[in-house]
């Protein structure tokens, strides 16, 4: 059977390449699997799927494969009577193995991720942890949980919140260290996406207005949930940071009178972006914030309008659209508005008027 005829998570796994794949042992798999992704996009949900509940089971094991052969030697070693039956066993093992693996791993899935995130429609607020712009504050959930809200961010607890589990609903952006306890997941619940954990410390965010959200993993391991038309599950490891581009933002650039508010919100593309243990100073900009230092990376004046109005308590108006491509790359900490507009004018130039809380640009 060939592989573009795979069907479910099963055909993957007794899949010895595909083992090697998931294990990364040898680089001939891994390279054939990556391209047959580009080439079956149609299956690569299943691949996921399949990949993650491998590296579940085994862990940091060895792979499947290379347990067997090592068994496989032992037992021939201590007999030769078992040589005849050496071909035959080694393929028993691995469909053996592979059927367990799938069995422990399915059993796993379905009893444990799939009962953690439950559809919102359940949710109902009960308790609300709130910031207003240009403030952050720290709160301590009656679980033992700490989340820091930065500015113009809502926490919302379910009103079952540390009974059975622990679901929240975020707005905006947050910083959670969870405390760890697992009989009762820890679910957030974002507009773009829902992450579960048991204990780990991770930084999410998700502004409405933004036309990206993230999620950004200190330690431990979260499962993340995109939301939208095509709906799409993962795996975070520490030092990686999720990004996803919404749809209705890249629409709306491509055709300025289609109204933002009347689109779907839906995830149109999703990047990973990995961060070396060695570069503390990169990994620190993602949550910079909760030091009070504004970090801007190659954001374009439009998203950076955003992050200004809630950092500072101001509304911006950009009167020429050209402007809005403007990029720009910053750190601020003590600065005011004025002196950061005043920064931001030597890289590109541009002219503002300031009456109040109220900024035009033009």
């Amino acid at each position: 059977m060939s592989q573009k005829d795979y069907n479910n998570i099963e055909d993957f796994l007794i899949d010895d390449t595909f083992q090697k794949y998931c294990s990364g042992e040898n680089t001939s798999c891994k390279q054939y699997w990556e391209q047959y992704i580009v080439n079956h996009p149609e299956q690569l949900e299943t691949i996921q799927h399949a990949k993650r509940l491998y590296q579940v089971l085994v862990g940091n094991k060895p792979a499947v494969n290379e347990r067997l052969e090592h068994m496989k030697a032992r037992l021939k070693e201590e007999t030769n009577e078992l040589s005849i039956f050496s071909w035959h066993l080694s393929h028993l093992f691995r469909i053996a193995a592979a059927l367990v693996l799938f069995g422990l791993a399915y059993f796993w899935y379905t009893q444990f991720y799939s009962k953690r995130i439950e559809p919102l429609d359940q949710f109902v607020a009960a308790q609300i942890f709130q910031t207003k712009k240009g403030e952050k504050k720290t709160f301590d959930l009656p679980d033992g949980t700490t989340i820091t809200l930065n500015s113009d961010s809502k926490l919302e607890l379910d009103k079952d919140f540390n009974d059975h589990a622990r679901h929240v609903y975020l707005t905006g952006e947050g910083f959670f260290e969870v405390k760890k306890d697992k009989e009762k997941p820890f679910v957030v619940y974002a507009n773009d996406f829902d992450i579960s954990v048991l204990g780990t410390t991770f930084n999410v965010k998700s502004y409405p207005n933004d036309g990206t959200s993230e999620a950004f993993l200190v330690e431990g391991l979260i499962e993340m949930r995109s939301k939208g038309i095509n709906e799409n599950s993962m795996i975070i490891k520490p030092n990686q940071k999720i990004i996803l581009y919404k749809n209705q933002f890249i629409e709306a650039k491509k055709d300025p009178a289609v109204k933002k508010e009347a689109l779907k919100s839906s995830v149109k593309e999703i990047k990973i972006q990995d961060f070396s243990v060695d570069e503390p100073a990169v990994s620190s900009k993602e949550i910079a914030w909760k030091d009070n230092r504004l970090e801007i990376m190659d954001q374009d004046f439009e998203s950076l309008r955003h992050t200004l109005e809630r950092w500072y308590d101001v509304d911006i108006e950009i009167k020429n659209r050209n402007l809005e491509d403007y990029r720009f790359t910053a750190t601020f900490s003590k600065e005011n508005i004025n002196q950061v507009l005043n920064a931001l004018q030597k890289v590109e130039p541009f002219n503002y008027e300031i009456y109040g809380r109220k900024i035009t640009i033009y």
